[in-house]
């Protein structure tokens, strides 16, 4: 929709200056008592929104992250400004929320007030001296009031709104600095005098799509309590207990004039400091009026330690940490008596949650907080099988979409669009098939698929101009690096070349599927022909017909081309072998997935189990014994404590220990499969999916003479049970089935 369907004559107002976090407000007087009222207001940057006083978002960080509107080269970092990111044709989105004011306006004066921070539209620098700006930080805002009598007003930001500075010296999303003494905490009350606030400046409305906000927002999910580890002088180390997502509530005695560090950190070194090779520049800074309570506003930081320190010496103290993410629960629940396999269920949940942030699944809540397309859409069918986040990746595949090049189709590997980032057109740029198939997949919806299949297929007409040899490469885009299964132990063992050619050929597939389902039958040949074409050039550049290998078998390459159709008998006993004796995995974060994926469905059940429970110096058992709650961005010496990715194939513990499976052309679960699958090492389990349908639950445990289990199926859903050669139909409800040795 266009700016004026939500905003009509109103406009976007600013500081006058080159300051980009103020408050801003307007007065205005209702002559009747009031009937209805709605505010609608669009903040480029983080806004709290308030209505004669009361603050109106319940939600943090008001407005979700979007590529909101072309960036300047000004705005970015000198060492991009020849990324060819600036030739692209992209799109924008700007959204737009609406609030009931009806019991807040009433007879006579009232006001509106916004605190603005910069948010991800003015982002700070990062660890790495790089920012995200894209202008200078803006609200618009329009009030539709109607009385008693019937009779109608508006309110709209315009020239008659003021401003001043607020108490904000730093307000990004990767830095906050208060001056808490420049706060002013009755700025939106009607009564309050603004005689010597500055006149706002009128600022543009971007040339973007403007959209009503439908996607969870962060809040304060819960708490946890700190224990202090460690005093000396003025500073205090403290231990949340796990890693997470959000800050510390610092008290004090209620000095004035102190000013109070906070340094975060996911590792201490062993003498009980701070790691700062896991600091990553994460700081907040309190210059303090003498209240007792000390708290970030308007970001988060990624830790499980934190060091606070008084200048002036004050006791300081922490007695509860708020951990903050987008208001995403998860609907699912497993659990084994595998005490690994439990851990890395539950470190993966925690990842996943702490990972959502601001409208956007990303890659680590503290680094680079980017939404790489190559992490998302590997978990994302995990994701939306364990979590309610149907809202935030229908507004995430709206973002894959606006990254895509309209002139030549190309699809950026982030998603917003952050320049210069890597990726692979396979591994990453694909995005665009998968996350959307995924999506129809868990939730049934048709008319996802029919919105975004243009963009799909003129994807897939770049990649075939792109190809060399019929192999992925990216020819045309000179600044871009093709990575391949990334974060593997040795990159170099497995192409890049052969990797992002499988997963290309992998959306062929599914876009195959996709086409016969919109309706697009008549495509079908043509994309048939593309698979083929890539196959065969698959297997001409690095099959061996001497040892049926593919890449010599190396870090799950042939799990790689048997998932794609490729291979033969010796390309699977010989991948199952390799992994029978090296036990642990040596994969990306694709091939990990894929490695699993692929043994779990071809009977080798306990050579995958044997992978994920492996506590060699390269592993999740490693990572359990080293103390972790969260997964991490690689095997060995990880940056980052916090990324989800290599988590993907915890939803193979649904599918395939629990056997929730849904049938091959069945999409909302509306037809499934109970098919667990017979693990030596795991005797019971016990878990639950919250699908569309409804709840499906999957209960077993194992006795002398056989297995028992217990399965609850939802009306409406066509299910049946397969186990060690016993099959049945069940029915809605409550189903109990005993199968003997």
């Amino acid at each position: 929709m266009q700016f004026q369907h939500f905003f009509n004559d109103a406009q976007y107002v600013m500081a006058e200056s080159d300051y980009h976090f103020p408050y801003v407000r307007k007065s205005f007087f209702v002559k009747e008592k009031v009937q209805k009222a709605t505010l609608t207001v669009s903040v480029l940057g983080f806004g709290e929104v308030y209505v004669n006083g009361k603050k109106i978002n319940n939600d943090l960080y008001l407005t979700t992250y979007s590529q909101y509107n072309r960036q300047k080269k000004t705005d970015v970092p000198e060492f991009f400004h020849e990324d060819e990111f600036f030739k692209d044709d992209i799109r924008y989105s700007v959204y737009v929320s609406s609030f009931d004011v009806s019991a807040e306006i009433r007879e006579g004066k009232n006001a509106v007030g916004v605190l603005v921070s910069g948010g991800w539209y003015r982002s700070g620098r990062d660890m790495y001296n790089s920012f995200r700006n894209y202008g200078d930080t803006r609200v618009c805002f329009r009030i539709e009031i109607e009385t008693v009598t019937g009779a109608r007003y508006t309110v709209n930001s315009d020239e008659a709104c003021k401003w001043q500075e607020s108490f904000l010296i730093k307000g990004g999303v990767f830095e906050e600095e208060q001056d808490e003494n420049k706060e002013i905490a009755d700025f939106a009350l009607p009564d309050y005098d603004d005689s010597a606030w500055k006149p706002v400046a009128i600022g543009e409305a971007p040339q973007a799509e403007y959209r009503a906000l439908d996607c969870p927002g962060n809040k304060i999910m819960r708490t946890v309590t700190a224990k202090l580890v460690k005093a000396k002088g003025h500073t205090k180390i403290y231990d949340a207990g796990e890693n997470l997502t959000g800050y510390p509530v610092i008290l004090s005695s209620g000095m004035k004039d102190d000013t109070i560090v906070c340094r975060y950190s996911e590792e201490l070194t062993p003498d009980g400091e701070l790691d700062e090779k896991h600091v990553y520049g994460q700081k907040s800074v309190f210059r303090t009026d003498g209240r007792k309570e000390h708290r970030l506003r308007f970001t988060w930081h990624g830790f499980r330690y934190f060091e606070i320190t008084s200048e002036n010496g004050d006791d300081l103290q922490c007695e509860k940490v708020a951990v903050v993410h987008a208001d995403i629960q998860q609907t699912s629940a497993f659990s084994c008596d595998s005490e690994i396999t439990n851990w890395l269920h539950d470190a993966y949940v925690r990842t996943q949650l702490a990972n959502y942030q601001c409208g956007v699944p990303t890659d680590c809540p503290h680094i680079e907080r980017k939404g790489y397309t190559g992490d998302g859409q590997i978990l994302c069918e995990t994701a939306m099988q364990m979590f309610g986040a149907k809202r935030l990746y229908k507004k995430w595949i709206q973002d894959i979409s606006d990254c895509q090049d309209r002139k030549t189709g190309f699809v950026h590997y982030t998603a917003p669009v952050f320049i210069g980032c890597s990726g692979g057109p396979g591994g990453w740029s694909v995005a665009i098939v998968t996350v959307p198939y995924q999506y129809y997949k868990a939730y049934g919806d048709v008319e996802l698929l029919k919105t975004y299949y243009p963009q799909m297929t003129a994807y897939v007409n770049f990649m075939q101009n792109n190809l060399q040899r019929s192999l992925i490469t990216l020819k045309n885009r000179s600044n871009t690096r093709c990575l391949g299964d990334w974060n593997s132990l040795c990159f170099e063992l497995l192409p890049s070349r052969f990797a992002n050619s499988c997963m290309y050929v992998d959306a062929l597939q599914k876009l195959q599927e996709i086409a016969k389902t919109v309706g697009a039958d008549g495509d079908i040949p043509a994309l048939k022909e593309k698979e083929e074409q890539v196959k065969a050039a698959i297997v001409k550049a690095f099959y061996d017909p001497e040892t049926g290998d593919f890449c010599w078998n190396e870090q799950a390459s042939n799990a790689f081309a048997l998932k794609i159709g490729l291979g033969d008998k010796r390309t699977l006993a010989n991948l199952v072998n390799r992994y029978r004796e090296t036990k642990t995995y040596d994969t990306g974060i694709f091939g990990t997935k894929i490695l699993t994926e692929v043994l779990l469905q071809n009977g080798a059940a306990d050579v995958a189990y044997g992978l994920w429970s492996s506590d060699v110096s390269s592993s999740f058992g490693q990572w359990k014994k080293d103390g972790a709650t969260t997964l991490r961005e690689a095997w060995r010496y990880a940056r980052s404590y916090n990324h989800p990715m290599f988590g993907a194939l915890v939803g193979y513990f649904y599918q395939y220990i629990l056997g929730i499976r849904q049938t091959e052309n069945s999409a909302g679960y509306t037809e499934i499969i109970i098919n667990p699958l017979n693990f030596l090492r795991i005797g019971k389990a016990e878990g639950s999916l919250e699908t569309e349908k409804g709840e499906i639950g999957v209960a077993f445990h194992t006795e002398k003479a056989g297995k028992r289990f217990l399965v609850r199926i939802p009306e409406g859903v066509k299910a049946r049970f397969v186990y060690e050669g016993v099959e049945k139909p069940l029915k809605s409800g409550e189903n109990e089935i005993f199968c003997r040795v």
